[in-house]
């Protein structure tokens, strides 16, 4: 088997959903289970479904995370492009100031301009904090030569930015190797509970009872996946 490919078809996001159902579904009919095969639903079997349960949330959650941070990264380049003629019009106002409490050479926009252009965003987070200080000093003398507020808060939120983004690469570096071949290894320790709980629920009651039935027929579970989660019957995929 390839170290991506799933042995299911439907979505990886309905994998957890169809699990907390059929869970719930083995609870209720946990004896019949036990008196059909003693050896397999042993108490361990809730315990390690749970188990492998969390994996699958936990590279959920890991996937959330890396979106946030695209949208971080993207918010990054946005301000980076609009950064040059913040820097223009605060450096004429700077040289036209009066009163500044550095001198206008030493205000800081050189050092924000030549990190940007260097693309060094650590070394840019700490220039940038350097001239918003020098900013906030000279706030007034600033805005008498016609800095704007929503300029300043551009400046600000880029800074904000490169912060977060230094904050959280570790985590969305790791977070990017889990999604990939490694992951799947814990998409398929969740689904074969799933499949055995499928069958062995076929087993106990296609005859027996056809409203218990239901709760373990994939194709019924999925459709109330589907609906809780407002989406179209769509298609399965074989990688996160």
């Amino acid at each position: 088997m390839n170290a991506r490919q799933l042995p299911f078809a439907f979505r990886i996001s309905e994998l957890l959903p169809v699990a907390r159902l059929l869970r719930a579904s083995y609870v209720r009919d946990q004896a019949d289970f036990q008196d059909l095969l003693p050896e397999d639903y042993k108490p361990d079997f809730l315990k390690d479904f749970d188990k492998a349960s969390a994996a699958v949330e936990n590279v959920q959650r890991s996937s959330v995370a890396i979106a946030e941070r695209q949208l971080v990264t993207q918010r990054i380049e946005g301000l980076l492009q609009a950064l040059p003629q913040l820097l223009n019009r605060l450096e004429a106002r700077v040289r036209r100031a009066e009163g500044l409490t550095v001198p206008a050479k030493k205000f800081g926009i050189e050092a924000v301009r030549r990190d940007r252009n260097d693309n060094e965003h650590e070394g840019l987070a700490d220039s940038l904090k350097t001239l918003l200080q020098n900013i906030e000093t000279n706030k007034k003398a600033l805005f008498d030569k016609g800095q704007k507020p929503e300029e300043n808060s551009q400046i600000q939120s880029l800074y904000d930015g490169l912060v977060q983004d230094s904050t959280t690469q570790g985590s969305g570096l790791s977070d990017q190797r889990l999604l990939t071949a490694d992951n799947a290894n814990l998409f398929r320790a969740l689904y074969a509970p799933i499949k055995h709980l499928l069958a062995d629920g076929k087993s106990l009651y296609q005859t027996s009872d056809k409203v218990k039935a239901k709760d373990y027929t994939l194709r019924k579970i999925l459709q109330q996946v589907r609906r809780e989660q407002g989406g179209g019957a769509g298609t399965g995929t074989q990688a996160p």
